[in-house]
């Protein structure tokens, strides 16, 4: 590789997989002096109605702790912002200046691909599989829909073999 990476965005949920993705940026952000920017895409549950539906993407800076849980605010969202808080002061602990968390509301691919367009993001770093709210039957399918729909790097870190 001939030139490093200015800006890697890792995916995080706080899995294992994840950890392990978070890691590998780290060590990379601090070897190249790149801006970090950590994402964790919550996707809320889906609500049918009869009437039309608005949908809405929502995201923002996470700014310090985790407010008190809103009335409706499911707790997983809440659980993911403190993840993503310790994520970054572990980024700022182990060197790493540039570094800052977005927590978005969206589909995970999704969330994970704008993001990146829209912060020109030069690498993506995530795990091979995640944890959601329901289990899924195709383990690591945000992983692959990033890998086919991303126009940057990505860099899909495998789990270490056990043993």
């Amino acid at each position: 590789m001939s030139e490093p990476f200015r800006h890697i965005l890792v995916a995080y949920d706080g899995s294992t997989q994840a950890q392990e993705a978070l890691d590998r940026a780290i060590d990379m952000a601090r070897t190249w002096s790149s801006r970090l920017s950590i994402v964790a895409v919550y996707q809320p549950p889906v609500v049918w109605t009869a009437g039309p539906l608005m949908a809405a993407t929502v995201s923002g800076p996470v700014l310090g702790p985790a407010a008190p849980r809103e009335p409706g605010e499911p707790i997983e969202k809440r659980a993911l912002n403190e993840l993503l808080l310790q994520a970054v002061r572990t980024a700022k602990e182990r060197g790493v200046s540039d570094v800052r968390g977005e927590l978005l509301q969206d589909h995970p691919a999704e969330g994970v691909l704008t993001y990146a367009e829209l912060e020109h993001a030069d690498l993506i770093v995530m795990g091979s599989r995640g944890r959601s709210a329901a289990p899924r039957l195709l383990l690591g399918s945000v992983s692959d829909a990033v890998v086919h729909h991303a126009h940057v790097a990505v860099l899909v870190v495998r789990p270490h073999e056990s043993g």
